[in-house]
């Protein structure tokens, strides 16, 4: 590339940052929206706005295609830095990223202002009987955990990103009667770490597709689990122990495959309060790493 280019290659950027120096992302959660009255607003796949920069993504009907942008003056230079930062995030979450953790992720390191509504990054995974198949398909193809492990790095040290629908409430429950010597994650990773079962002798939650044999007593540990105080969860939980459990969240293939629980009705139920629980020790944990 001669310099010429090079000179106009990096006009184009200062250009597209200058035009997104104030942005507003509306995310496809529940609740109201409008567009942003100062700076650019920016919405997803099926929240439109003529007057929004529009970004659309499908990663389970065509994995590998890229991020699409409309709406702006730099259309083109905007798809390809969204896919250079979406090619580097799938390395550290061990799947295509969603569009709204890579446009989070660009526009910390570029913008002066950002804002983001309507984005937990932790979807419902308890199914209900009216679910759409292919969004819920759609959600179960994305490693949430690994996504708010990476967002909150940014949200938390980045002054400039407003993000209040990141962070979680733990889920207590006063009336669950204690456990002594209950570590959650020995039931929940099992032989991936070598760990002998506790006391309690629940069964751990398998890695497998097909229905387990011994059917109620894993839906019996999943309810466990899920009813646990977050005490338990905090009292145990490490950075370790999470970046493990993130893989039994998501279906790691681009076909319909599935951990079983994550397609049982009464399974999804638990799993999806087990996944909050693990959530809000990372977020705990990510706080403290803060203070060291």
């Amino acid at each position: 590339m001669d310099s010429i280019s090079r000179n106009r290659n990096t006009m184009s950027l200062e250009q597209l940052y200058d035009s997104i120096e104030y942005v507003t992302i509306i995310g496809n959660a529940e609740g109201d929206w409008a567009l942003a009255p100062a700076g650019k607003t920016i919405t997803f796949n099926t929240t439109y706005h003529e007057d929004a920069i529009h970004i659309r993504a499908d990663h389970l009907s065509a994995p590998n295609k890229p991020l699409s942008v409309e709406n702006t003056e730099h259309n083109g230079l905007f798809e390809e830095v969204l896919n250079t930062v979406s090619q580097s995030l799938e390395k550290r979450v061990n799947c295509a990223p969603s569009i709204g953790l890579v446009t989070a992720v660009m526009t910390a390191m570029v913008s002066k202002s950002v804002k983001l509504r309507r984005m937990t990054l932790l979807p419902n995974l308890a199914q209900i009987e009216s679910t759409d198949e292919l969004k819920r398909q759609r959600c179960l193809k994305y490693n949430w955990l690994g996504e708010r492990r990476i967002a909150l790095g940014i949200a938390l040290t980045h002054p400039h990103m407003n993000w209040p629908d990141l962070y979680l409430k733990p889920k207590i429950d006063l009336t669950v009667t204690p456990h002594k010597d209950l570590n959650p994650f020995e039931l929940l990773v099992g032989d991936i770490f070598g760990i002998e079962q506790n006391a309690l002798d629940l069964a751990r939650i398998q890695h497998q597709s097909t229905m387990p044999t011994d059917y109620q007593k894993q839906v019996n540990t999943l309810k466990t689990l899920a009813n646990l105080d977050t005490q338990y969860w905090l009292a145990t939980s490490n950075k370790d122990y999470l970046l493990e459990c993130e893989g039994f969240f998501y279906n790691k293939q681009n076909d319909n495959g599935s951990h079983w629980y994550l397609k049982d009705f009464k399974a999804s139920q638990y799993i999806d309060d087990i996944r909050h629980h693990l959530a809000y020790c990372q977020q705990i944990l990510a706080f403290k790493a803060l203070t060291v």
